[in-house]
């Protein structure tokens, strides 16, 4: 039976999805509803893999039971162990599959659930009900704030920076972070018990020379050394930042000055002061804070100015007014009511990572669960969590949540290490067993089913650390770099396959550094880098944004005759030639000073762009493809910006929206060499890593405040100032906290860095370097890297690899699908929309079937979610029986044989995109498939399919047998009767 309120705790590599998806299929056998099972992940991507898990876990189970293969089963065997008896299982299995296919279950990330909330509760926190999601322009906020202030204000506002020793744009920085922080902390901050007796910040300096002074007069009435008099005779300022003044003054009974003297008369003064120094700490800080309060209410301010003109609000935004819906605004009982369907289940992922305000949101539905009566299918909590890889302190996340969160739940470890081989996870335990308190060694599985011997038993590379003196870094860095190529090339040397290798480092800059390293010696060899980077960052979209600009400019600058202000167009002119001059030097290209070559004309990539007569009323869609289309900007980012486009159709509105649109880069191609930063690995793993120490020096830290916590909660922030800790009893025990938790995460980003490996782990170090607080100088495990086995790659037409790759859109493909001109003339007639949606769910199910092996009821399930709005069951039902006897016939069976199947393949030829609906395909044979609802227009099909196979034929030469394959083309017609469904088409027409 499993316990109704659970805590898990995971460590790496233990199996923490499986249990999870495990307990919310156990859950649905005990009754549960799947839309009131709340489960929270911290990514979209573990959300989408928690959703496949519990889908292919529920499909392989209902099969077991079809075919009788059961007892093998192992979510099978895991349900009976938690409890579940056969027939349980046997007898419900079927409805509850079902049942999920139909039903829309809560697995999201946290960030989206609470968006949902606010949606539904947006008016009780001054929110529009219309708000989007999207990044805000912070560049934006801050110009909006500081142009509220007045011309005395800013000069205040720079003289305060100034004396606090911060940078203009880490104060707006500070500003924007402290936006997000509950009111009432920095409240109490300022006001806490500490009683100044009105003294200002001057009078307490004064008192405190004046006690000084009065220590001063008792060592020369003792006819003290000058040195020693000279002690107590410093000003307060220099007092203040001197480490031996201070020394000096708690410990004059040893001070080798002052220790002959009888001071125990001063002992009363001595005290004075320190209670003096107290109060002066707790008066600047209170000074501080009320002065970033007093500019935080103007900043907030002009925040609301810029959200409600964008209507856009970011994830912190969401997460604070969540926060102020539930703690400030709302009555909890009505917040439940509202909630449309009641949350009965929750199950939370990756708790270790959760903030103090995500932890305060998600309480109250916690605590309401856990209060309710009533059985595991009534209700339950189960939370999965690992201290060890908590590593997002810098973005607020706080290890001891998972600590406060799980004291009243029944807490159990996961027990075996299904990821690494075992002596990876030997060399781990007696790594982190002396680094973590209470550290439970990780087993290892021997029931496991290994690819080789290799894997099973692994290897671990210590590399001796590499020395680094004052003046050495460059030199250090360098060897350090050595050693990472060096050990790739052993690797690659014995067997490994480049796409199982990944470098991790701490650091986005020292990407880039290996990755030239490695490019300048092995050229050949791919890389994969994973840095965090907006869309648009990225070359080639930003030569579209400026040739979008471009297009903005001229069209003023050709509405001159309407002006009177020369000084204006002057200005416009000159953001043209910068704007133009931009474009040249990202695409490569020598500039000539005006953009003018040396014959007088214009510079060719100018000449390319006027050739295009792109229009300011042209929609922006279109200008981005001829953009792309003209100079050669076919890349991933190019599309993804395209489709940003298509929602557009002014390109000045396009342009005034991206600053609040939240985009990234899209993903790379996921084949060769992987170097990214250790936090960005979490939750990844790898056959082969290569670990590499820091490069540079170490950055101290600019935090100016830390945190003081009580169990999940912000209590209070405190300044920091040079020896505050020395006199300050509470500000010490904050900070030895915060050092505590400080301290704790450099050995988590380690933990994580170590675990990521499967198979083989080197490790690259400085002597004074990250990997200094594990104490592996004295290390001795340096395995012989065995001769590896590579799993061979399946025959994937790698001679197209850059220019062929599929897009599963499941049938919607508003910007592919050929829709036959027939059929377009009646667009607006009812039953030709359903004609056109009809044929869009008869793509879908050649894709789903051929390319994804899905079975026909769970096709059924999604064409019925997909199409229901416009088909009803009958028609779906005869859409599934015409498409899957068209592929049980004779003739398409023959064509499939036993050749690969790739659905929706995109392809670029002469600067067109191109999509074919199925590519079939051996090593001897290309087969294009075309599906068509409509029988008109025969020609036109052929036509098309003749397109494909000219390309294939141009550009699909096999490399290993040396041979060109043979290619056919078919134009499959599922709606004909059998023997008239497959129309083949020649190559020549």
């Amino acid at each position: 039976m499993q316990e109704q309120f659970l805590a898990l705790k995971a460590s790496a590599g233990s199996g923490k999805t499986f249990s999870l998806s495990l307990r919310f299929i156990y859950l649905l056998f005990q009754g549960a509803n799947p839309h009131q099972i709340l489960t929270l992940t911290f990514t979209k991507k573990a959300s989408n893999e928690m959703y496949r898990r519990i889908y292919e876990h529920l499909k392989s189970l209902l099969l077991s039971f079809e075919t009788g293969t059961f007892e093998s089963n192992d979510i099978y065997k895991a349900l009976l162990q938690k409890g579940l008896s056969h027939n349980q299982i046997s007898e419900n299995i079927a409805a509850l599959y079902h049942t999920f296919m139909q039903s829309s279950p809560r697995i999201t990330t946290i960030d989206s659930f609470f968006h949902s909330v606010l949606k539904k509760f947006c008016w009780y926190v001054g929110v529009s009900s219309r708000f989007e999601i999207g990044e805000i322009d912070k560049g934006e906020m801050y110009e909006m704030f500081l142009s509220s202030l007045s011309a005395k204000e800013i000069k205040e506002f720079v003289e305060f920076c100034f004396t606090q020793g911060l940078k203009l744009q880490d104060f707006l920085a500070m500003l924007y972070s402290f936006s997000f922080l509950p009111h009432n902390i920095l409240l109490d901050s300022c006001y806490d018990e500490i009683d100044t007796k009105g003294l200002s910040l001057e009078q307490i300096a004064q008192e405190i020379t004046i006690n000084m002074a009065k220590v001063c007069d008792e060592l020369k009435r003792q006819e003290a050394t000058p040195s020693a008099i000279k002690l107590f005779s410093k000003t307060f300022d220099y007092f203040t930042n001197s480490k031996s003044s201070v020394k000096m003054l708690t410990d004059w009974e040893s001070h080798s000055y002052l220790k002959k003297y009888d001071l125990s008369s001063m002992e009363s003064v001595r005290e004075r002061i320190y209670g003096l120094f107290v109060m002066y700490y707790h008066q600047k800080q209170r000074q501080i804070l009320l002065r970033i309060l007093h500019y935080l209410t103007r900043f907030k301010n002009a925040q609301q100015q810029v959200l409600k003109s964008k209507n856009v609000l970011d994830f912190e935004s969401v997460s604070m007014k969540n926060y102020e819906l539930l703690t400030q605004n709302i009555d909890r009982e009505f917040f439940y009511f509202r909630l449309d369907e009641k949350i009965t289940h929750i199950l939370l992922d990756e708790f270790q990572d959760t903030s103090c305000m995500q932890y305060q949101i998600l309480r109250p539905i916690i605590d309401e669960i856990q209060s309710g009566n009533g059985r595991i299918g009534d209700r339950s909590v189960f939370i999965v969590g690992d201290e060890k890889q908590s590593i997002y302190m810098f973005r607020g996340s706080f290890s001891g949540v998972f600590e406060e969160a799980t004291k009243a739940l029944t807490q159990e470890n996961l027990e075996y290490n299904y990821r690494s081989s075992k002596r990876v996870i030997d060399f781990n335990n007696a790594t982190f067993s002396r680094c973590f308190e209470n550290y439970i060694n990780q087993a290892y599985p021997h029931t496991l089913k290994q690819e080789s011997k290799e894997q099973e038993i692994g290897f671990v590379r210590v590399f001796a650390p590499v020395g680094e003196g004052e003046k050495e870094v460059q030199k250090v860095d360098n060897v350090l770099v050595s050693q990472v190529v060096d050990e790739l090339g052993a690797l690659l040397e014995q067997g490994a396959d480049e796409d199982d290798i990944a470098i991790l480092v701490f650091k986005n800059n020292d990407i880039l550094t290996l990755k030239e390293s490695i490019q300048a010696q092995m050229p050949h060899l791919n890389i994969v880098t994973e840095t965090n980077s907006r869309l648009f960052e990225k070359k080639e979209v930003k030569i579209l944004l400026y040739a979008l600009k471009c297009i903005v400019v001229d069209s003023k600058l050709h509405k001159q005759e309407q002006w009177e202000n020369d000084e204006k167009k002057t200005s416009l002119y000159k953001e043209l030639k910068l704007y133009e001059k931009s474009i040249i030097k990202l695409l490569g290209e020598s500039y000539f000073g005006d953009c003018v070559g040396e014959s007088g004309s214009s510079h060719p990539v100018l000449h390319k762009l006027k050739s295009l007569h792109l229009g300011i009323d042209t929609p922006p869609s279109q200008v981005i493809l001829a953009l792309i289309e003209e100079l050669d900007l076919a890349q991933s980012m190019s599309w993804r910006f395209l489709e940003l486009s298509c929602e557009y159709r002014s390109i000045e509105g396009f342009l005034q929206e991206i600053p609040s649109l939240l985009c990234n880069a899209p993903t790379q191609s996921n084949q060769g060499v992987k170097i990214m930063t250790i936090h960005k690995s979490k939750g990844l793993e790898f056959k082969y890593v290569i670990l590499c120490d820091r490069l540079g020096r170490e950055n101290n830290s600019s935090d100016r405040f830390i945190t003081e916590y009580h169990g999940a909660s912000m209590r209070q922030l405190y300044y920091k100032m040079p020896h505050r800790e020395v006199f300050d009893i509470a500000y010490n025990g904050a900070l030895q906290s915060y050092n505590v938790y400080a301290n704790q995460e450099k050995h988590n980003v380690l933990y994580v860095a170590f675990t990521r490996a499967k198979c083989g782990l080197s490790v690259m170090q400085k002597s004074k370097g990250k990997f200094e607080i594990l104490g592996l100088e004295n290390s001795r495990q340096f395995d012989d890297i065995p001769k590896l086995v590579s799993k061979p790659k399946s025959h994937n037409m790698q001679n197209m690899q850059s220019l062929l790759y599929t897009m599963p859109k499941l049938g919607e493909q508003d910007d592919f699908v050929r829709v036959e001109q027939s059929e377009s003339k009646g667009i607006f007639d009812s039953q030709s929309w359903r004609n056109i949606i009809f044929g869009n769910a008869l793509h879908s199910v050649f894709e789903m079937h051929l390319g994804y092996e899905m079975s026909v009821k769970d096709i059924q399930s999604i064409l019925f979610n997909r199409y229901g709005f416009a088909l009803t069951l009958e028609n779906i039902q005869d859409c599934m029986q015409k498409a899957i006897s068209c592929m049980q016939s004779v003739e398409f069976k023959n064509l499939l044989g036993s050749k690969m199947a790739r659905c929706e393949v995109s392809y670029k030829a002469e600067n067109r995109l191109y999509r074919m609906d199925t590519l079939l395909y051996d090593k001897k044979e290309w087969i294009v498939l075309d599906y068509k609802s409509a029988t008109s227009d025969e020609d036109s099909h052929k036509q098309q399919v003749r397109e494909y196979m000219e390309f294939l034929r141009r550009y699909g030469k096999d490399k290993e047998s040396k041979e060109h394959k043979q290619i056919r083309g078919f134009i499959v017609y599922p709606l004909k009767k059998q023997g008239e469904q497959l129309c083949e088409v020649s190559l020549i027409g």
